[in-house]
Order: structure tokens, then sequence, then C-alpha cells
């Protein structure tokens, strides 16, 4: 099972350092609602298994 991961930045170009974690699941459709919210950070990032699969949504 995949694990998930959503991190969130306030910047507006981020550099790998302006990621912070903000959920780690293994459930998709958690990380996928999670990653489309907007609450407190600009950009949003979804990885799976460590590779990004949804970049500065």
């Amino acid at each position: 099972m995949s694990t998930y991961r959503v991190y969130g930045t306030t910047k507006s170009h981020p550099s790998d350092s302006d990621w912070d974690l903000l959920l780690e699941t293994t459930d998709p459709v958690e990380a996928t609602a999670a990653v489309h919210e907007s609450e407190g950070t600009f950009w949003r990032r979804l990885t799976e298994g460590g590779q990004v699969v949804l970049d500065r949504v």
C-alpha cells in the first residue's frame, strides 16, 4: 500500500526546503481532497511513495 504525503508552502516561488508536511495517509481519496484545499497555503504538493504526483496545486 502506498503512502501519500501532502505538503504545503506559503511561498509563491518555493524551493525544495520551503515545503511543510501537512498530511501523511494511505488513503488516496483523503490525500487528493487535502491537496486541493488552499487554506493557509499558497501551493500544495502531493507525493505517492516519494514521487511527486501533483506539483504546485
